[in-house]
């Protein structure tokens, strides 16, 4: 039976990728200090990101035979585990009061202690990497509008941003020492510092956990920003999470070709400021009335003003978008060059070089 159940419930684009990244690489070293990060067979981490679809009925695309059952399979892992285990993803965000509900009733029956974890990052800061995460999975829409959905509630990103709503959802019932809030460190401050923050949260000495992560979300600057939803536009369906063609708009047209560029980075601007700041400045007061255990500063999670030199997103220099996509390009021709060409072919070559 395990002692303690830490689940981490996001939320989105606050380092989330990055954590799990590092839980993974750390797992076999947290185990010998009888903390554990369940995974599926063979190391397989994927199976927390299952469970969590499987808990909130969200569609990714992703093999049904994988979801279904998903969550009950990892608590079932938990149940056989003695010592502290952490689960951890974003999309239990999503999580509904009744959704959320149902699986702590199966996790309290595990007769564990719970402890929920949330963290979070500055508002203004969760939207731009929110409306460039929609992007890399095929959305259309520009800043403007996605920031006018936000502000109305018609986003589900913005669902899992609000504090109030995930916490409420995941924390009924839960005393004030077993709410987490890990927040991330302000734009120019110690990056370094969420690691520890969050291992202080699961209560981990970081000298249980000294290796590094593998693996994070790639982000792109402005004008990559538009190549992306312009050329969503034009593949249409395929580009979409679970379409075709949406492996290789993440991983060759974002990873390796837009996500290495340096451009002004994505960020909101002096119209918005003022509602983002006001929900911001709400959402910290009701964290602290609420008396949530903080690693960190609530006051990270007020927006900064935004830079007097500020660039629109949606109307970056041609020049610059121009140059992006030629790099797009260049970086997709140089994929095919190196491609080992089809075993016919290499036949048909080397007969046509037989013959002179």
């Amino acid at each position: 039976m395990p002692t303690r159940v830490l689940l981490h419930v996001g939320a989105p684009k606050s380092g989330t990728t990055y954590l799990q990244s590092r839980l993974h690489a750390n797992r076999r070293d947290l185990r010998r200090h009888d903390v554990h990060y369940p995974t599926g067979l063979l190391g397989e981490p994927r199976l927390h990101y299952w469970a969590a679809l499987d808990v909130t009925g969200t569609d990714h695309g992703v093999d049904p035979r994988r979801v279904d059952g998903a969550w009950d399979r990892l608590v079932r892992r938990v149940r056989r585990t003695r010592g502290d285990v952490v689960l951890s993803h974003e999309v239990l965000a999503k999580a509904t009061d009744e959704q959320a509900a149902r699986a702590m009733a199966d996790l309290v029956a595990t007769g564990a202690e719970i402890h929920v974890v949330l963290t979070a990052r500055d508002l203004a800061r969760e939207l731009a990497s929110g409306w460039q995460e929609a992007l890399k999975f095929g959305a259309r829409t520009t800043l403007r509008s996605y920031l006018d959905a936000a502000r109305e509630g018609r986003t589900a990103f913005m669902a899992a941003f609000d504090p109030i709503r995930v916490l409420t959802a995941w924390g009924a019932g839960l005393p004030a020492a077993q709410v987490h809030v890990v927040t991330t460190p302000p734009p120019g401050g110690a990056a370094d510092l969420l690691w520890p923050r969050f291992l202080a949260a699961l209560d981990v000495d970081p000298a249980w956990a000294p290796r590094e992560a593998d693996r994070a979300n790639a982000s792109v600057g402005v004008p990559e920003a538009q190549v992306l939803r312009r050329l969503n536009r034009r593949l249409g369906a395929d580009a979409k999470r679970g379409g075709d063609l949406s492996p290789l708009v993440d991983g060759i047209v974002v990873g390796d070709a837009l996500a290495p560029r340096r451009s002004p980075g994505i960020t909101v601007g002096p119209d918005d400021h003022p509602w983002v700041a006001e929900r911001s400045a709400a959402w910290v007061a009701w964290l602290r009335e609420r008396g949530v255990t903080v690693h960190g500063d609530l006051d990270d999670l007020l927006p900064p003003p935004p830079a007097e030199d500020w660039t629109d997103p949606d109307a970056p220099r041609p020049r610059q978008v121009a140059d992006a996509a030629l790099d797009v390009v260049e970086v997709l021709l140089a994929e095919v060059r190196d491609r080992p060409l089809p075993w016919r072919e290499r036949v048909r070559r080397a007969v046509r070089r037989a013959q002179g």
